[in-house]
């Protein structure tokens, strides 16, 4: 996955959009992840420009195709626009000092982004504070630099740390780092999966100059060992817990894509307030195998473990809730009072009530009784490594329900209308719907009283 995808942005709609400013800060790989980044950028034919606001290595300046050099206060445009024409993204920086090439000062990437648009600049990468090439750090007094601008804080941690005593040799700062895990300052602990979680998160740490308008994405990088990668998803999964999105990723190796997989909580929506026209009653309170059919989808919901579950209601909505009784400390029940209006409605009302934490959706019907808790795992992996859409396929067929939408679809979803769901939205983007193993029998919908009494006879009577 690309990691101007994994970080949500778009810079394909207009030339004339405010530019994105993504910070990047802590050890282990930021700037491989700006210069990288820019490079996506400009592949995808937009402009960008690596902007540090600290010193960086002087042998970096050869990781763009163009260098702009920045002495004092003035910036130089022409040079600038010239760089950019010919190479779609450039390094803009300060003089060689010693080994290091000086940063720019956070007001000058500020005047970079005021002017993004007449420069046709999509993304500014920003690396905002140093090292030492170490791969763990905690910041100083004067760091990060972060410029006003900022819409992106993507603090980054390398793996390698990860189960190495907290000290000099991987550690920058390794007593400010102690102090911000509340450790004491004469122990050289091991560093672990949670401490670096909370490393991340800590206003001392990775969160530190976060502000309410950045979108805050930490990248879990140098996953490209087994041992590295289990460590990052012990992270991610943390990180999860606390509605933090998070990126495993390999941003130094250029022979791969840099995002191993993207780590955010996705939404089981059970859409349960249907009246059942055909049925000629409810089908969500019908038994199957001794229990409402209502009951069996949120159970195979939580049996799924993907993330919180949402049921919507409609019909019935009492005698449903009092079907649910054993589950309503597990779930969110929320009440369509539109209903009657057909399923779009379940849907629009569904996204509408998401909390922003939550990265995609799951929607399933409750009227198939048989579906198995390992399809909606499935549909969640597929999102994990980046698939925005994802739906089952019965020998080689398409199926429109359950079915997840990444966020980037919701918009599309909500100007839905009458008694359809997602397909449409399948249908419309085909080419980016990751197709998920399904069993036939899993997916058996209960529409009618005749579908009623085939799953009722055998071989369709569950056993389980």
């Amino acid at each position: 996955m690309l990691l101007h995808r994994a970080l949500r942005l778009d810079f394909t709609a207009s030339e004339s959009s405010a530019a994105s400013v993504v910070a990047f800060v802590g050890g282990g790989g930021k700037s491989s992840a700006a210069f990288r980044l820019a490079a996506e950028v400009a592949a995808a034919g937009r402009r960008a420009i690596v902007a540090p606001t600290t010193r960086i290595a002087a042998f970096q300046t050869a990781w763009a195709p163009a260098f702009v050099e920045v002495r004092g206060s003035v910036i130089p445009w022409d040079a600038l626009e010239q760089a950019l024409a010919h190479h779609g993204y450039c390094l803009l920086g300060g003089p060689v000092v010693g080994d290091r090439r000086l940063g720019l000062e956070a007001a000058q990437v500020d005047l970079l982004a005021q002017r993004a648009a007449s420069l046709g600049v999509a993304v500014i990468t920003v690396e905002a504070d140093g090292s030492k090439m170490r791969p763990v750090k905690a910041p100083a007094s004067h760091e990060p630099v972060l410029p006003d601008a900022t819409t992106h804080l993507a603090p980054v941690v390398g793996m390698d740390a990860v189960g190495a005593p907290i000290d000099e040799r991987r550690v920058h700062r390794p007593e400010k780092v102690r102090k911000a895990l509340n450790l004491p300052a004469d122990t050289t602990p091991l560093l672990t999966p949670s401490m670096v979680a909370q490393l991340l998160c800590s206003p001392n740490g990775g969160a530190k100059g976060l502000r309410p308008s950045m979108d805050f994405t930490p990248l879990l990088n140098k996953a490209d060992t087994p041992l590295h990668l289990a460590y990052a998803r012990l992270i991610a999964a943390l990180l999860a817990g606390q509605g933090i999105s998070a990126l495993t990723t390999r941003v130094g190796d250029s022979a791969h894509e840099p995002v191993v997989e993207r780590w955010g909580q996705a939404a089981v929506v059970v859409l349960a307030a249907g009246g059942g026209v055909r049925m000629q009653r409810t089908k969500q309170l019908i038994a199957v195998d001794g229990a409402p059919m209502i009951a069996r989808a949120v159970r195979t919901a939580l049996q799924a473990a993907v993330g919180p579950v949402w049921v919507i209601t409609g019909a019935e909505a009492e005698a449903v809730h009092a079907a649910l009784t054993p589950w309503r400390e597990a779930i969110t029940l929320v009440h369509n009072p539109e209903w009657r209006a057909g399923q779009a409605t379940s849907v629009t009302t569904a996204l509408h009530n998401l909390p922003n934490t939550i990265e995609a959706a799951i929607f399933m019907p409750a009227d198939q009784p048989f579906l198995d808790p390992l399809l909606l795992r499935r549909l969640f992996a597929a999102w994990r490594v980046g698939a925005d859409l994802a739906a089952p396929q019965v020998e080689g067929e398409l199926r429109g329900a359950p079915a997840l939408f990444d966020r980037r679809f919701w918009d599309e979803l909500l100007i839905l209308h009458g008694d359809v769901g997602g397909r449409r939205i399948l249908a419309a983007h085909a080419d980016e719907v990751a197709l998920v193993l399904a069993e036939a029998r899993w997916l058996t919908d209960v529409d009618t009283p005749e579908d009623l009494q085939t799953i009722l006879r055998p071989p369709f009577v569950d056993q389980t």
